[in-house]
């Protein structure tokens, strides 16, 4: 599970510049190592994510299916309206992600969110469940 925070955060860091003075002290060139951080630490924080999403609970039952489907379904509404509200906002103001890059940065936050809503919805709503199974049972 250290790849999700380790990958996120190397990757906002090299996104922000961070690394670009550090990488020109020390090597010179850096446009295809730099290049290789952040493909790197990316990729990272997606697989670490990917296995958070699907690693299997202790008890995997048809109620924490269900719990996931619900999750996959909030997951996509928020996703439909944050592309409604990103075209509405660019049809109104005229402002379109500029070039390949605000492109990529766009979808990339849009893949982003999608998954971290489903990790956030389901463990909040397994947390729930189970602190109202336990007061019951008091």
């Amino acid at each position: 599970m250290i790849l999700i925070p380790f990958g996120l955060i190397i990757w906002c860091l090299t996104q922000l510049g961070y690394f670009n003075n550090i990488l020109k002290n020390q090597i010179g060139n850096t446009t295809n190592l730099y290049s290789a951080v952040l493909i790197i630490s990316f990729f990272s924080f997606l697989i670490g994510l990917y296995f958070l999403v699907f690693v299997k609970e202790k008890q995997e039952d048809e109620f924490i299916a269900h719990i996931r489907l619900l999750s996959f379904q909030r997951a996509t509404f928020l996703q439909f309206v944050y592309f409604l509200f990103a075209f509405i906002y660019m049809l109104i103001f005229k402002k379109e992600p500029s070039g390949d890059a605000g492109l990529e940065m766009f979808l990339i936050l849009s893949i982003l969110s999608f998954w971290l809503f489903y990790v956030l919805y389901f463990n909040i709503s397994l947390f729930l469940i189970k602190k109202k199974a336990n007061e019951e049972q008091r």
